[in-house]
């Protein structure tokens, strides 16, 4: 059974930080960080699907009991990132995709020694920055419901979070504040390859020297992430969000905003 020690799994809300977080990761000639892969979660949900409409058929009809299925769907993740390690001369594997924080229960359990990472973002932020992009459905054309609706974008984030939660406790678990990492990335750089057990690359702090904006083309965060870290975009929600969109925000997500101190 692979059980994922070599590898390093990020996730958070969408425009919380994680492209930030895997340039600084990826700072590190120990492990190989590629762009978004955004394969990861379709692989968990097929095997979340898998399990609960046919568990009990495969296991009656074909032998296939639930591990086998977890044991096939860990196999193909690891394939997708083999190659690429492989090419880097890498020890250690990372793939930064924001919603794999949703599937980090079913990861926990496929990998029971990788290493999840997630950061946490002022849920208003995260919202006022979804209203800015312009992303559209690949099956309709249309633009996204979470750039368009601040409701359901804080309960993106909601639900982000609420993993979380759900992970906390456990040891190979690691959960930083956005806030925390570009007000003060020095100390929270260190803590973060202190819990992976990596020394500090010099770069990790000056990630914007080497990170390859090109590469990553689905991530609207590139550009940014191709400059030196600042706080500048903490509390951006006070100039971007209208009252009634603050109210939509508050109503979706105001216990957890709460629960993380963003009051």
């Amino acid at each position: 059974m692979n059980r994922g020690d070599d590898l390093i799994l990020i996730g958070g809300a969408p425009r919380s930080g994680t492209t930030l977080l895997r340039a600084i990761i990826g700072a590190s000639s120990n492990i190989f960080c590629g762009p978004e892969l955004r394969t990861i979660p379709s692989l968990c949900a097929l095997c979340e699907n898998i399990t609960a409409a046919s568990g009990p058929a495969l296991s009656r009809g074909y032998g296939v009991d639930a591990n086998r299925v977890d044991a096939a769907a860990a196999t193909a993740i690891a394939a997708f990132l083999a190659p690429a390690k492989q090419t880097s001369g890498a020890v250690r594997a990372a793939e930064k995709t924001p919603t794999n924080i949703l599937h980090f229960p079913t990861l926990r359990r496929l990998f029971p020694d990788a290493y999840l990472i997630s950061i946490v973002r002022d849920g208003r932020d995260v919202v006022s920055s979804l209203l800015q992009m312009t992303w559209r459905d690949d099956r309709s054309g249309e633009p996204m419901a979470v750039t368009r609706s601040p409701h359901i974008a804080a309960n993106l984030w909601a639900a982000s979070v609420a993993n979380d939660e759900v992970m906390a406790g456990d040891k190979r678990f690691y959960s930083l504040r956005y806030e925390n990492l570009v007000r003060s990335p020095a100390e929270e750089i260190a803590k973060l390859f202190d819990f992976l057990g990596e020394p500090t690359p010099n770069l990790a702090l000056y990630h914007d020297q080497t990170f390859d904006v090109l590469e990553g083309e689905n991530e609207a965060s590139a550009a940014r992430v191709a400059e030196p870290i600042d706080a500048t975009a903490i509390g951006r929600w006070r100039k971007d969000l209208a009252p009634g969109q603050l109210a939509s925000v508050k109503a979706a997500a105001g216990p957890w905003l709460d629960r993380y101190g963003y009051v």
